[in-house]
């Protein structure tokens, strides 16, 4: 159940309100609503206000405008409203009768003038890649395919020229046969192959949108590539493209027809429909030239572009190269925005949008700005499961001049939000024809940044006996100058948990440096919006500036806050009791860990979080298959609580095992690829564990052990600089005993370290090839923090995280010394990830080395509350300077 309004939660009273909690559960994806939830507390926004609008229209026949929503958002208002609305005046959707000549549709006549003026390029196409494991019907493949295409007119229809008249030609099944072509494709070439195969040229007057390819890897691995001319498809289209596919592999596995009933209509009944609803170019009066002369007022004096900070110099003919910085914004920054949207009656994406505007204000565009955003376009629900081309694009305005408060801002945004939205159905080239701004090649017509907030179905393919992933596919390529995209995510009890954001930006203008700094911009600006906007724009997140008395927030009086980084810890002994803890106190590590455990468990088969509610004596705790992806996984999630509560690293360095985590707090690898990587690591090890090897540690450096150990002849190796003077040897344990046993005698401070593992030494070396094939092709990008590697003792260029690089981390020495030495040039505060402090000696160490300005801090475990280190942390940090923000309690005293 959701937020409720301040009655309580009340069932509905008749059928009117029965069927609006229906429809407000099923639009929202809750479970259940009741008369007083509110639309907007329950996470809705303007798009999922057309799509309740649109749902009501079907089951109700009511024409209802978006801004009845946000006016009358619980079900109880709106069913007042309701009685006051009028019937449904528009034509009614069904199969028409179809002309001779079929035109285009408003949205695709762009698309194939595009299409032949730059001859077939592939910058509105739409790839899609799935990784195929286990026994593979491609007979049944090929047949689902032909009925999916069978089934939707669009996949089989061409556009050819007629004397400059396009037209939508629907071929038969027969004549638009999908030829699945199959190769076969090694591992390290595959995503060079998917990125060629996706900018395929499709000739739309002479080809149907649609190839298709199947790419094998081995006998029981392929990759199925789709891709699908923008003209044929959109995002909605994706979810039941491959659910159809889905259902016709099924059947013709079993030798069967596919199950599916026919479809309501077809993309040309649409097409016929959309017209009609539109009505004539020449009626004064038509909802066509009623919706354009408000967007002709709406956008009066609009410039032609925008005029942001750019590095380079904007080409006349831009080379569409697009590259792609991915973010999060944090679960407590999420759920002040929402707290902010629902305090001003607007929406999460409203908020965003205002956000956003400052944002280029502020970057130099000036203070008047035009922000695009997509539409879905499929305003009635027979469009629901049909394939095709139906979004549209709004052109969303924002004035800022007057330097306005951002709550002031967010106000006007409302107003001209909700005034778009019920003006959607005029299609973007038509009103660029209307508003006929001065065309160049150079730029996107009226709008050259894009704000999208993704909210359709997962487009996850399902085929029985496969086991299926989405594979990425890097396009490379932008229609915008900048493009942000937005996904909220919530539990499931629709608390805000985060928002996925990724910046798509043209290469042609900036560099990918310049497009982390204005996705770092945006990120602290939404949070300072949301925490204080009573603020004017240009005082938002700047150092000095005062709140408002009404809502002004003590902060602590400090200079310049620290600049932290974060060092992950090999190994621990407590982690499990303290994985428990924060699962059960914690949403932010605990939607970590839950993500980690979906990731892990589809390559061991039992799950972590299950593996942690285990009684004490009964947790695999002496299994480094288990224990090492439990360490990642907390190590991971430890770093999201910290960034959540307002601790920003500027750099992350981890320790053998702990580089692992520390490629996914710094962004070089995603979780998927960390938590395969942590598998099959310590998957290897379990070969080579056992009480016969071990590691020990001592206060001496290096070389000081390194010539004891030649005098002897010893077989053991140094495993790890970790300060100037600790070095950590490992080899056979016996060997090890008798070697501390020798310095121990000679005074010097020195320990066996409780581990049966032998990495980082030659006992190693039998499981560095397997190792290597095992972990297989890794996917880096570029990371958003620095990573210090302790492999090489420098900066990790991120092309350089393959499994090779890996299987060195597990055999060479650990460079930590050296890696710290590189932090503390540009650091203040070293905070060690673990669970007891296994580094925070060497650490110490390395900073009474450089000069003993630094502070080290650890997350371990203090007393009975496995958080308490946790909350000691946040609380030193705070009295060095870093503005914490937290809900839970600080430490007791």
């Amino acid at each position: 159940m959701g937020a409720t309004g301040t009655g309580g939660a009340r069932p509905p009273r008749d059928r009117v309100q029965d069927l609006l909690c229906s429809l407000f559960s099923q639009v929202l994806g809750v479970e259940s609503v009741s008369v007083n939830d509110s639309f907007l507390d329950l996470g809705g926004h303007s798009l999922l206000a057309t799509r309740l609008t649109t749902r009501i229209r079907a089951v109700l026949g009511v024409d209802l405008p978006v801004r009845a929503v946000f006016d009358a958002p619980t079900v109880a208002e709106l069913a007042e409203r309701l009685g006051e609305a009028g019937r449904d005046p528009r034509p009614q959707l069904a199969p028409a009768e179809r002309p001779e000549e079929i035109p285009l549709s408003y949205t695709q006549r762009r698309l194939w003038f595009l299409n032949r003026l730059h001859g077939g390029a592939g910058n509105y196409n739409m790839p899609m890649a799935y990784r195929l494991r286990g026994e593979l019907d491609v007979a049944a493949l090929r047949r689902a395919l032909e009925d999916l295409v069978a089934r939707h007119e669009s996949l089989r229809t061409a556009y050819p020229d007629w004397d400059g008249r396009p037209q939508q030609i629907v071929l038969d099944p027969e004549e638009a046969p999908v030829d699945l072509e199959a190769d076969r494709v090694r591992e390290e070439d595959l995503a060079r192959v998917l990125t060629a195969e996706s900018g395929h040229l499709f000739d739309l007057t002479a080809q149907t949108p649609l190839r298709a390819r199947l790419l094998r890897l081995g006998e029981r691995e392929h990759v199925l590539l789709l891709v699908v001319h923008h003209i044929a498809c959109d995002g909605w289209s994706l979810a039941p493209l491959v659910r159809d596919i889905g259902a016709a592999y099924a059947a013709r596995r079993a030798g069967a027809e596919p199950p599916w009933t026919d479809l309501a209509v077809q993309y040309v009944d649409y097409t016929l429909w959309h017209r009609e609803l539109l009505g004539s170019p020449q009626d004064p009066q038509s909802p066509l030239n009623r919706q354009t002369r408000f967007w002709c007022e709406e956008l009066e004096g609009l410039s032609d572009r925008l005029e942001i900070d750019a590095t380079g110099p904007r080409p006349a003919v831009p080379s569409h190269r697009g590259g792609r910085v991915p973010a999060r914004v944090p679960a407590r920054t999420h759920r002040a925005l929402q707290e902010l949207a629902r305090s001003t009656g607007t929406s999460v994406f409203m908020v965003v949008q205002a956000t956003l505007a400052a944002l280029l204000t502020r970057r130099g565009a000036g203070t008047d700005i035009a922000i695009g955003t997509p539409t879905a376009g499929r305003t009635d629900e027979a469009l629901d499961d049909l394939i095709g081309f139906f979004v549209n694009t709004l052109v969303l305005r924002n004035r800022t001049d007057g330097d306005p408060t951002f709550r002031e801002l967010l106000s006007q945004t409302h107003g001209r939000c909700l005034a778009a939205f019920a003006h959607q159905d005029v299609p973007f080239d038509h009103l660029v024809q209307a508003l006929a701004p001065q065309r160049s090649p150079a730029w996107h017509p009226l709008i050259q940044v894009m704000l999208a907030f993704q909210n359709t179905a997962a487009a996850d393919l399902e085929l029985p006996g496969l086991t299926v992933e989405r594979e990425p596919v890097e396009e490379g390529i932008t229609r915008f100058d900048l493009r942000f995209e937005l996904i909220e995510d919530f539990t499931d009890d629709r608390t805000p948990a985060g928002v996925d954001t990724s910046l798509t930006y043209a290469r042609d203008l900036y560099t990918h440096q310049d497009a982390e700094k204005l996705t770092q911009d945006f990120l602290d600006l939404l949070e300072a919006a949301a925490s204080t906007p009573d603020l004017r724009i240009s005082e938002l997140g700047r150092e000095g500036a005062r709140q408002a008395p009404d809502t002004a927030r003590p902060t602590a009086a400090v200079a310049q806050a620290p600049n932290v980084a974060f060092v992950c810890s090999p190994y621990g002994q407590q982690w499990a009791g303290m994985a428990r803890e924060l699962l059960r106190t914690e949403p932010v590590f605990r939607s970590v860990l839950r993500e980690c455990d979906a990731e892990l468990a589809r390559h061991t088969g039992w799950s972590l979080l299950e593996e942690l509610h285990l009684d004490e004596p009964h947790i695999r705790s002496g299994d480094v298959g288990v224990m090492q992806p439990l360490l990642c996984a907390v190590q991971i999630g430890i770093a999201a609580w910290l960034e959540d509560a307002g601790v920003r690293p500027g750099a992350v360095a981890g320790h053998s095992l702990g580089e692992v985590a520390a490629c996914v707090i710094a962004g070089v690898l995603d979780v998927p690829d960390a938590m395969r990587l942590i598998h099959h690591y310590s998957d290897q090890q379990r070969r080579v564990a056992g009480r016969g090897s071990g590691m020990a540690v001592f206060e001496l450096s290096a070389a000081e052990l390194v010539a004891h150990l030649d005098a002897r002849g010893s077989t053991v190796e140094v495993a790890a600089h970790n300060g100037p003077r600790t070095t950590v040897l490992a080899g056979d344990g016996a060997e090890l005993r008798a070697v501390v046993a020798d310095f121990q005698a000679r005074d010097v401070l020195c320990a066996m370290v409780r581990v049966d593992l032998p990495a980082h030494s030659p006992a190693i070396d039998p499981v560095m090839d397997d190792l290597e094939r095992a972990v297989g092709e890794l996917r880096p990008r570029p990371g958003r923090l620095p990573m210090i590697s302790s492999v090489t003792g420098r900066e990790l260029e991120w092309q350089e995280a393959t499994a090779a690089y890996f299987a060195r981390n597990l055999r060479h020495t650990v460079l930590l010394a050296e890696a710290t030495e590189l932090l503390l040039a540009e650091h203040d505060v070293l905070v060690e990830i673990s669970a007891h402090p296994v580094l925070a000696p060497a650490l110490e160490q390395s900073v009474r080395a450089h000069g003993g300005r630094a502070t080290v801090l650890t997350t371990m475990r203090q007393g009975p509350d496995d958080r308490t280190g946790l909350l000691q942390a946040l609380e030193n940090l705070e009295k060095l300077g870093v503005r914490v923000r937290r809900d839970t309690p600080p430490p007791p005293a």
